[in-house]
């Protein structure tokens, strides 16, 4: 005869399998392992010790709430959907920590009118056109971006044995940042010697999370470092 469970038994059963879950599932949350698991990619060279909070800021309203109105969404109840758990990451986060006063090419004069031929190339209003965190990249803009505003330059008293104007010429922006730092924030000077610069295999190295080609001085710390 099969042996019948009777309701006592089934909540002691259900007692048993629920109290190792959630004794488990407590062990998990007090654990950074869920950031691990939430994470889309691995954590970029110099953010190791950054906080997931200190990057995604937390939604409005319970978890309840978001999932309330979320499904809304889905009924065609509300017009926008909301974020589950934390928002989106902004500029507004990267400068938290990153706003620097010498900043070189810093996102709001890429907003001017006269930029937006360049923008068709890259999107420089915002951090995140060129960067994004959870990728083997540390930038994945192109190398030789730069061509985007500076096809017209003309550089007064040129001191490089290549003048700018020849190497424009001959279009070889993968030079460019052989001698200049895109933000300026490694207090390097440029070679005067085209051959003394970083090679474009060194640079492309850089931006894919290699090695700092302009060595790992900086002139200003980021804010939360």
């Amino acid at each position: 005869m099969p042996q019948k469970f009777t309701l006592p038994k089934l909540r002691l059963f259900a007692f048993i399998i629920a109290v190792p879950i959630a004794v488990l599932g407590l062990l998990i949350l007090l654990s950074d392992m869920p950031k691990t698991l939430i994470a889309h990619g691995p954590i970029q060279a110099g953010h190791e010790d950054v906080d997931c909070s200190g990057c995604h800021v937390q939604s409005a309203g319970t978890y309840r709430q978001q999932i309330q109105a979320n499904f809304l969404y889905i009924l065609g109840q509300r017009k926008q959907p909301v974020d589950f758990g934390y928002g989106p990451v902004t500029s507004v986060q990267c400068l938290d920590c990153h706003e620097r006063k010498n900043e070189r090419h810093p996102i709001y004069r890429f907003r001017e009118p006269r930029f937006l031929k360049a923008l068709e190339t890259v999107n420089a209003t915002t951090c995140l056109g060129c960067h994004s965190e959870h990728s083997d990249e540390r930038v994945f803009a192109e190398h030789d971006n730069c061509q985007a505003c500076h096809s017209k330059l003309i550089v007064k008293n040129d001191t490089i044995d290549v003048p700018h104007k020849t190497l424009i010429a001959q279009n070889s922006w993968g030079t460019c940042l052989g001698c200049h730092d895109f933000h300026g924030n490694h207090p390097v000077a440029a070679p005067l010697k085209l051959e003394e610069a970083h090679s474009v295999e060194e640079i492309q190295n850089y931006l894919k999370n290699g090695p700092s080609p302009y060595g790992n001085e900086k002139t200003y710390k980021a804010e939360n470092q």
